[in-house]
């Protein structure tokens, strides 16, 4: 029997046209010179370099609209629409030169000459950016496209269409630029809000100076005035547990360096925030929070009014914060207990105001450390103004808000203590007469009977002043029987030298 079997041909794919075979190598190679060129500006043309005193990187990138963006970390970004051209000038900031600060701000003669300085210094750091940038980008598109494309040959085609869109893209930048574009800046992140914060920039550039130039003296000064604390009469003994509490940061970055100072120079157990580290609660206002995670010790925070929920999360996602929130947790061998503010009132207007919401997180906060089998060491809350409801509820109540250090003792024994603001009331301080003392104490606890037993109010002045000083007090000297709205008398404050 004969079997037939029926073969089925598979239709043949038409040709590609002859055109689209030619081309296609060309395509590969100007689009791999392409991306290796933008891959070689992202990776290593930044251009290290100082515009006066300040320290930045400089560099040159692709973008699809031209601008010049200088970065302020934590702060924001200042943008200027410079130029129409496929890239973007980048500056960021990097390190501020204080002893080149100090210098130019109290010479009269170098500042005379510091604006011709400051655009010498500028142009021949865009100049050096432009011809790292320029090689970088056409070494980077060579070597991707002689990689990828397995060929030399292609490498050096790929590296002459980097020249191509560097020489364009230049030239371009170049007809296009508008130096007049300078006067009408866009602002982001936190500098979007500066004007409301603190008035005109105008102000921010008279007075921030002076203001950095103040903090970083003050700073410095830190070792010597723990070196004063030697001193003073009764020092607490090494085996204390050492808490340093700090409050009302409102966004100054000067006050990480000095929290870290104290911190070290203390050699502290805990730092305790008792609020307020923000000023509007934005989510752009996280940035500034990332310090903590290089403290090197706890940091429990509570939240206070001018901090969102963000603010909390942001504070929270470092691996060594504690963030109370209802619930008692256990710290350097003490119990804390805190609760968040309920309000968020960044508006400057309620700062200092008390309502119906604080009296009942008061009162609900004080029920949970009654309720507890045995009352936690310290109570943790923003607003003090119901102070009383805390009384006889645990031993020690730590608060910030009203920008003013007080401490008293209630009639059950429950010392409060209220802390000024650690941040001198943040950029405001730019603005006021009458400047904010930074403040931030550092508490002595006994390890066996966990009973406060000293602590020193560190008090550095605010913008204008050179002040700083430490104050020693004892419990058992210190009764604090002024009342709750008052603030207790010192003693004697022993000063620190003259800052240098």
């Amino acid at each position: 029997m004969l079997c037939y079997q029926r073969s089925v041909i598979a239709p043949a794919t038409p040709p590609s046209p002859g055109w689209l075979r030619r081309a296609a190598p060309w395509f590969a190679t100007v689009v791999s010179g392409l991306a290796g060129a933008w891959l070689a500006l992202v990776v290593a043309g930044a251009t290290p370099a100082a515009i006066g005193p300040v320290g930045v990187e400089a560099g040159i990138l692709p973008a699809w609209g031209g601008e010049t963006v200088v970065q302020l970390d934590p702060v924001g970004t200042l943008v200027v629409d410079t130029h129409n051209a496929p890239l973007k000038v980048r500056v960021d900031v990097r390190t501020v030169d204080v002893d080149g600060l100090r210098t130019i701000v109290g010479n009269p003669t170098a500042l005379s000459g510091l604006d011709e300085q400051l655009v010498d210094d500028l142009r021949g750091v865009l100049t050096k950016a432009a011809v790292r940038s320029a090689a970088v980008a056409v070494l980077g598109a060579a070597l991707v496209g002689g990689l990828l494309l397995r060929s030399w040959q292609r490498g050096l085609v790929a590296g002459a269409v980097a020249v191509g869109a560097v020489a364009g893209s230049y030239g371009l930048a170049a007809a296009t630029f508008d130096p007049d574009a300078a006067r009408e800046p866009r602002f982001t992140g936190l500098l979007t809000s500066a004007p409301q914060l603190i008035g005109s920039v105008e102000q921010i550039a008279t007075n921030f100076d002076a203001y950095a130039d103040q903090l970083a003296r003050l700073v410095a000064n830190v070792s010597r005035l723990y070196n004063t604390t030697q001193a003073l009469p009764a020092a607490p003994s090494d085996d204390t547990i050492r808490l340093l509490h700090v409050s009302d940061l409102h966004l100054n970055p000067g006050a990480w360096s000095l929290i870290r100072a104290v911190g070290d120079q203390y050699d502290v157990d805990a730092i305790v925030d008792t609020g307020d580290i923000a000023d509007h609660g934005t989510a752009p206002e996280s940035v500034y929070v990332r310090p903590i995670a290089t403290l090197g010790r706890p940091y429990v925070f509570v939240k206070g009014n001018h901090d969102s929920v963000l603010t909390q999360a942001a504070v929270a996602a470092a691996p060594n914060a504690v963030v109370l929130n209802g619930e008692a947790v256990s710290v350097a061998g003490l119990t804390f207990l805190g609760a968040p503010d309920p309000r968020f009132t960044p508006d400057q207007s309620t700062r200092g105001t008390a309502d119906e919401d604080i009296q009942v997180a008061s009162e609900e906060l004080a029920r949970k450390a009654r309720a507890l089998g045995r009352p936690p060491e310290v109570l943790v809350f923003h607003d003090p103004t119901y102070a009383e409801d805390f009384d006889g509820a645990a031993p020690l109540l730590l608060a910030g808000h009203a920008h003013r250090r007080r401490t008293v003792v209630l009639e059950q024994e429950t010392r409060v203590m209220v802390q000024g603001s650690t941040g001198g009331a943040g950029l405001r301080a730019l603005e006021g007469e009458e400047p904010t003392p930074v403040s931030l104490s550092v508490l002595y606890i006994d390890w066996q009977t966990h009973e406060l037993v000293a602590w020193d109010d560190i008090t550095l002045g605010g913008l204008g002043l050179t002040s700083a000083e430490i104050q020693r007090h004892r419990t058992d000297e210190d009764d604090g029987n002024n009342g709750p709205n008052g603030p207790t008398e010192a003693p004697p404050s022993t000063p620190s030298p003259s800052p240098e």
